[in-house]
């Protein structure tokens, strides 16, 4: 689905906020320790980590590549991942490239093929989703993912409870919650980081103009994802019903992954119509999404957003007339 014509990328030294410049080492490396705050302090972290993209987007936005700020942390982490060989250092490696190294590098694709917003998140969001997934079959080798993923959280539910009851907390309750959380998440544990990771993406959308890319996203509000990702729907779809074991379990997060984006879709048309009455304000942007992320609501919206795919329910330009 065209969005538009894109204006032209932005030149090498065309400057946004922040025109200090770090060099590649030093832009690296300050997106390291930020990324690194969500391996430290997780809740914080949380927040934090996103944040090394920043450094990243400014040398990239200044130069022909953005691969020198990034690349040797890239090259650093793997060498260190393969040489430790520990659960932990595959993790950072895998998420530092997953949350900082992939965006970066797709976003600079799109300057330079002028590609639309819904293609490159896209892109970006299947290229996250396809390492999470290689990530943890590698860490389950040789047992499938889901009985290696189960195991997992079956051991994160014990200490999980035995905190609890260590504190003096009642935990009936949330046994029953780990327990069915479990089941749940056995099959679409990989779709979690990839929901953080569209959530980080449409927070940096909107302000790569101030970091010194030349182009204007389109208002959230005439957001649509790529046609493309209707393909992944019906894969991930098909395999569902229809295959068994590991290949159900990829179709299980490529059909997670495209609901994710449709229910991104989904807000951008209810933001359309509530646009014309309350305004753009931040109430009204984080109201309706938290709204909309409680049971059964994301369901109904990812719903809205496959409709309007196929046939717009957005207000037509005569409704406003």
């Amino acid at each position: 689905m065209d969005q538009g014509l894109n204006p032209p990328p932005a030149a090498p030294g065309m400057h946004g906020i922040g025109r200090r410049s770090f060099g590649a080492l030093g832009s690296g490396a300050i997106s390291l320790l930020l990324f690194a705050s969500l391996f430290v302090l997780p809740v914080i972290g949380v927040f934090v980590a996103p944040l090394g993209l920043i450094p990243l987007l400014q040398y990239a936005a200044r130069h022909p590549s953005g691969v020198a700020a990034w690349g040797w942390v890239v090259v650093a982490l793997g060498v260190v991942a393969v040489a430790s060989g520990t659960t932990m250092a595959v993790l950072f490696f895998v998420g530092y490239v997953t949350m900082i190294g992939l965006p970066s590098m797709v976003i600079e694709q799109r300057r330079r093929s002028g590609w639309s917003d819904g293609r490159w998140l896209l892109v970006t969001v299947l290229g996250g989703l396809a390492l999470v997934l290689l990530t943890v079959a590698g860490l389950a080798w040789p047992r499938s993912p889901m009985v290696a993923t189960s195991g997992w959280l079956s051991s994160m539910g014990t200490q999980a409870l035995d905190f609890y009851k260590k504190i003096g907390v009642s935990t009936t309750r949330i046994q029953l919650a780990l327990d069915a959380s479990e089941r749940n998440l056995t099959w679409v544990l990989p779709a979690v980081p990839v929901a953080y990771l569209s959530a980080v993406l449409f927070w940096i959308r909107s302000r790569l103009p101030l970091l010194g890319f030349g182009w204007e996203p389109v208002p959230f509000e005439e957001y649509r994802n790529d046609e493309w990702l209707a393909v992944g729907f019906v894969l991930g779809g098909l395999g569902t019903l229809f295959t068994g074991g590991t290949l159900r379990w990829i179709a299980v997060n490529l059909l997670a992954g495209a609901l994710i984006l449709y229910f991104i879709q989904g807000l951008a048309m209810i933001r359309a119509h509530l646009v014309r009455f309350v305004g753009r304000g931040w109430f009204v942007r984080w109201g309706v999404a938290l709204l909309c992320l409680q049971v059964p609501f994301p369901a109904f919206v990812a719903a809205l957003g496959i409709m309007d795919s196929f046939h717009s329910l957005r207000p037509k330009r005569s409704d406003d007339t």
